[in-house]
């Protein structure tokens, strides 16, 4: 850890793929890319890559085409990004867990004539891949497909490893689009990221946060469908010239052996993911790994600055709270290891500028609460548009400025404290104002016979909004409401307390595996348990 002579400093001249043509002429056989114990170099890597380009310009793949990458983790997944960056095509990454019409809007929306599958996703592609989709070239990652409509993946490697394609690339050209469910749309939305977007993270994260050196390594279970693992992982690892190293998925139970494996002096979360590991008991080893930082977003409400201390005393590990959401290229905030304040996500970065708002766009004074909006203090920092969604794009963008539907506050001295997405925000009126649903979820969660849980906002007879959850136990007959009520009162002030509980056996969820919380606002049936009825508070 340290900066070194190989942190590259990637200038508004570079794209991603000739960023890592340089890289490779540089670093040539120090490891790059390592999965399931298998490590590729810097120049490996690179030619890889340029014999995916070739075939697949060979096949047609064309600058601006956009070729859909619809797999879990894998070395091939990266290989083909890189390709498709020195192609100028873009990559459409797709969330693993879309299906059935989300899935068919990705592919339809995008015209896309090529898609990498893998064995996990076979099943949900072949329920879309005729209707309405149309595409001429499918490729399969993974166990070997000797009939069509597939073709293996190895066949791309054909092509010519040792000349990168004559197509020159700029910083402001997409290479990527990458499709959330942020905003209030039907169908996914896909956001348009520049290439110089993902090199600027990569600095930001490799040079201002961590100070990466060639000796250090990044590790993830994050999937790369999404932008945080993309960004600051894979190109903030290229930026330095050190590791990436990933798995397929989160498994608690393997993290830290995977961290040892790895010698991975920094790994990347997201959600509750410290949560989990930290229930996890208590092992004489737990503070002997070679980590030193765990950069993410995933606390960051002021209650859980304690959560972090524990976390960091147990694991001799430092944690850095960010934020940041894919059109802002996934870091606005940050807090860095010389300039921490715990509860925050930290301050701008030198990419962005924030402001909090009201519901005008008129901004709050220090201290309140409102809109978290952001804006790039350079060109192509950030996302370019949705993608044929100029109605969206304007709609966000609105009076220059990103409109992150996230909600938080700015303290004196500019550190940023998130409180929640405003779709997971439940507003309690004058006194008690917004308040964030992830953090009583996150309590509740803690118990250790709740399985999953969603807590929700729900209007009473009054028009007055009141708070309930639906809890997942893992065995049914284990966990009754009152159980559930008596652990948030020890946690969470009155007012966040869940007067609605109801015990359920699953969530409902959406083909793309959002839970469906219109399905869980009625409080009249006789499963959900209600507070004022007969129960007095431990107060």
């Amino acid at each position: 850890m340290g900066a070194s002579d190989m942190a590259a400093d990637p200038d508004s001249t570079n794209s991603l793929g000739v960023f890592l043509e340089r890289q490779a002429d540089e670093l040539g056989d120090d490891p790059f890319v390592s999965f399931d114990g298998e490590r590729f170099s810097y120049d490996e890597v690179n030619r890889r890559a340029n014999a995916i380009a070739s075939t697949l310009r060979a096949g047609g793949t064309a600058r601006g085409d956009v070729v859909c990458l619809y797999m879990y983790n894998c070395p091939e997944f990266l290989f083909t990004l890189f390709a498709l960056a020195k192609l100028g095509a873009v990559a459409a990454p797709i969330d693993t867990r879309f299906s059935g019409d989300a899935l068919a809007h990705v592919f339809s929306e995008t015209d896309s004539d090529v898609v990498l599958i893998d064995d996990n996703t076979e099943s949900a592609y072949d329920a879309v891949r005729n209707d309405p989709v149309s595409i001429s070239s499918e490729f399969f990652v993974g166990q070997e497909r000797a009939t069509e409509p597939y073709r293996k993946f190895d066949s791309l490697y054909d092509g010519d490893e040792s000349t990168p394609p004559d197509i020159s690339v700029e910083p402001s050209d997409p290479c990527s689009v990458l499709y959330i469910q942020r905003y209030q749309r039907t169908h996914p939305q896909g956001v348009v990221l520049p290439h110089y977007s993902y090199l600027n993270t990569g600095r930001t994260s490799c040079n201002d946060l961590l100070e990466l050196s060639d000796d250090d390594c990044i590790f993830t279970t994050l999937p790369l469908y999404s932008s945080y693992p993309m960004q600051i992982g894979v190109t903030g690892a290229l930026v330095a010239g050190a590791e990436f190293a990933f798995e397929k998925q989160f498994d608690s139970d393997r993290f830290w052996d995977w961290i040892r494996q790895y010698d991975a002096t920094v790994f990347l979360y997201l959600g509750r993911m410290l949560s989990v590991l930290y229930n996890q008991g208590e092992r004489g080893e737990d503070n002997q790994n070679p980590a030193l930082y765990a950069l993410g977003h995933g606390f960051g409400y002021e209650t859980d600055e304690s959560m972090i201390a524990s976390f960091e005393r147990r694991f001799n590990i430092t944690v850095l709270e960010a934020y940041g959401i894919t059109p802002t290229a996934t870091l606005a905030t940050a807090n860095d290891a010389d300039n921490r304040r715990l509860g925050s996500v930290g301050s701008p970065t030198g990419d962005a500028h924030i402001k909090i708002v009201d519901e005008n766009d008129w901004e709050v004074p220090t201290g309140e609460t409102g809109e978290i909006l952001v804006r790039p203090t350079e060109p192509n920092a950030m996302f370019q548009e949705f993608y044929q969604d100029a109605e969206l794009t304007a709609g966000v963008c609105r009076n220059q400025w990103i409109h992150t539907n996230d909600i938080g506050y700015v303290d004196k001295d500019g550190y940023l404290y998130f409180v929640a997405s405003k779709r997971n925000t439940i507003h309690l009126g004058r006194v008690a104002g917004r308040i964030s649903s992830l953090e009583i979820e996150s309590v509740i969660k803690s118990h250790p016979d709740i399985s999953d849980v969603v807590v929700l906002g729900v209007t009473d007879s009054s028009g007055e909004e009141m708070i309930k959850a639906a809890v997942v136990p893992h065995e049914r007959n284990t966990v009754s409401p009152i159980t559930v009520s008596e652990h948030c009162e020890k946690q969470l002030t009155y007012h966040k307390l869940p007067r609605y509980i109801e015990i359920r056996d699953e969530l409902p969820r959406s083909a793309s595996g959002k839970i469906e919380k219109n399905l869980l606002r009625d409080t009249s049936s006789e499963s959900t348990w209600d507070r004022k009825n007969g129960y007095e508070l431990n107060r």
